[in-house]
């Protein structure tokens, strides 16, 4: 930080910092402030750019910097810019009083306080005093919330009260000494992202039973914390009120996320959707952020985008269990498929074959019997991971194979020595000796694999396909299709790491339509063989062709399906 920056943490001293956080110019690697909490001095981290201390949300933004990478995850805290709060908190803000249930900073709390200002619904002192509520588990993140509304209001930090050490989540209303009688006017904030799959931020069995007690129904395997503070705030919110809380991508199509949106739409509707392609957290998160309207009522959702958060067209409401990811589908350029047919289609992956996919079980009973192959004339089972997986290809043996955490050339299984170490898993594996088709996932384009032989055994998350009579070739050519990967792009967006990014568990699999055409659905199967026979890799021309007759297949227009298909194909890119 700049000297001019280190003038106006002394500038910010003079105006009555509180007594929980001091700034001090305190000599540090970054050569900035750094927080003294307590008696103890938290060192600040190099921030992304200068910030001016003297502006009252400048603190905010000092805060966030202090925390370091690992703090940030393990609270899942990010500072949200003013103009992405300010947008939000004017979709819902109308009145009354706002709380920020999980508030960090104070970025949508000095938001709110701003934009009840603008509305005229009272003094600066009368806002911050008696209408904005707010609360955090972080005492440092509530004393810089408080410290940046007292500055915004000219008063001192102990007229904040509102604004208080807590966790809703467990405790509800009840961190606060009074709440608004029928509920708060309205609810924003950013809560934190706090998922399951990560190390770093996966609650412990205590917390996950507390929680599973206050939100019964809600609590699933890979419930993400930030979806629980949606349920939360409609608990908080008067009726006819309206909410906003910045989400992680994945509410929108993750199956645990599934009884969330369900309660959602029970104790009230999607009034608008805020989806960001802006890269608001670049790097951090993809994120979005349902506008709830708590009550009855059915009308088109709104959309909203990116950091202005400007308006982007409307949608119709989505139906009780239709996942979300679809109504934003058009925003990211997926283009828009009916695959039911003109007398409701022909039928589904499942109606022909048997999709499963291998548990953890598997895969650390698979770990002990793994070894590199043994020369050419070594037929033992082949070990396949998503990483070896392309549209019609495996690169068994071409590849680097990651596996166990370390790397392999040309992995095979010892299926012996599975049901040795677990029966149960070696039966898994002797079960899936047949031919097969194995389909990748976190892929831009759905790829399938095809196992002639019998001889691959999947790794986890590898998603398998047995066909009931044989067909591999049909199946295969019909998972593979262009109009296949836009439908499922569009179901599942924002399960995926990423939005551009397909992730389907078994049973969507299995709910993958089939073809209407059988002729062209024929063609398709043989273009598909010619392919996955080549010796090396096909050409634009052939793969087009594939896709092209794949799409009649459907009966669906090649424009703009089969240029998006391949737009995003491996082959292409």
């Amino acid at each position: 930080m700049s000297g001019s920056n280190t003038s106006g943490a002394r500038a910010a001293l003079s105006v009555g910092v509180p007594a929980e956080v001091v700034l001090a110019s305190v000599a540090a690697g970054s050569g900035g402030p750094a927080f003294i909490v307590g008696g103890v001095v938290v060192e600040p981290v190099e921030l992304d750019q200068p910030v001016d201390l003297a502006g009252d949300d400048g603190l905010g933004r000092i805060y966030e910097g202090l925390l370091g990478s690992h703090d940030r995850r393990s609270l899942g805290a990010f500072y949200t810019p003013c103009e992405v709060a300010a947008g939000l908190v004017a979709q819902v803000v109308a009145g009354g009083t706002v709380v920020d249930p999980a508030c960090g900073g104070g970025a949508f709390l000095l938001a709110a306080a701003r934009r009840l200002f603008d509305l005229g619904v009272g003094s600066r002192e009368e806002i911050v005093a008696e209408r904005l509520f707010g609360a955090d588990i972080d005492p440092v993140a509530v004393a810089v919330c408080r410290w940046s509304l007292a500055a915004w209001a000219g008063v001192t930090c102990d007229e904040v009260a509102g604004v208080v050490v807590g966790d809703p989540l467990t405790d509800g209303t009840a961190v606060w000494d009074s709440s608004p009688v029928g509920g708060f006017g309205a609810v924003v904030g950013n809560p934190p992202f706090l998922g399951q799959l990560r190390e770093g931020t996966a609650r412990g069995a205590v917390e996950r039973e507390v929680l599973k007690e206050r939100f019964p129904g809600l609590v699933g395997a890979y419930t993400d914390t930030a979806w629980l503070f949606m349920a939360l705030g409609l608990d908080l919110l008067a009726e006819g009120a309206r909410m906003v809380l910045i989400q992680p991508q994945s509410v929108l199509a993750a199956r645990d996320a599934a009884p969330v949106r369900s309660h959602l739409l029970d104790r009230g509707f999607l009034d608008a959707l805020w989806f960001d392609r802006s890269g608001v957290f670049s790097g951090r998160a993809e994120v979005c952020a349902p506008i709830v309207e708590r009550g009855s009522g059915n009308r088109p959702v709104r959309l909203l985008v990116d950091r202005d958060v400007v308006p982007a067209g409307k949608v119709e409401a989505p139906g009780a269990g239709v996942r979300w990811g679809g109504l934003v589908a058009d925003l990211v350029g997926i283009p828009h498929v009916d695959l039911a047919g003109p007398d409701g289609g022909g039928g589904r992956v499942c109606d022909v074959a048997v999709t499963t996919a291998g548990f953890r079980q598997h895969y650390y009973g698979l770990v002990p019997a793994v070894r590199e192959r043994r020369g050419a004339s070594d037929s033992t089972a082949r070990l396949v991971t998503t990483g070896i997986v392309d549209p019609l290809r495996c690169h068994w043996s071409q590849r680097e194979v990651r596996f166990a955490r370390r790397a392999w050339t040309a992995p095979v299984v010892d299926a012996d020595l599975v049901s040795a170490a677990d029966p149960v898993v070696g039966a898994w594996v002797e079960a899936r000796l047949r031919p097969k088709l194995l389909v990748a996932t976190q892929t831009r384009v759905i790829e399938v694999v095809v196992d002639t032989a019998g001889d691959m055994v999947p790794v986890t998350p590898l998603v398998i396909v047995e066909p009931d009579d044989g067909d591999l070739w049909r199946l295969a050519a019909a998972l593979s299709a262009p109009p296949v990967s836009a439908l499922a792009a569009s179901q599942t967006l924002g399960a995926a790491r990423a939005s551009d990014r397909i992730k389907l568990s078994a049973g969507q699999v299995g709910e993958m339509p089939l073809p209407v055409d059988g002729g062209a659905w024929s063609e398709g199967a043989s273009l598909a063989r010619h392919l996955w026979e080549l010796s090396g890799p096909a050409g634009p021309e052939e793969w087009l062709a594939f896709g092209s007759a794949m799409c009649a297949a459907y009966g669906v227009a090649k424009t703009p399906v089969l240029d998006w298909w391949w737009g995003r194909h491996p082959e292409r890119v």
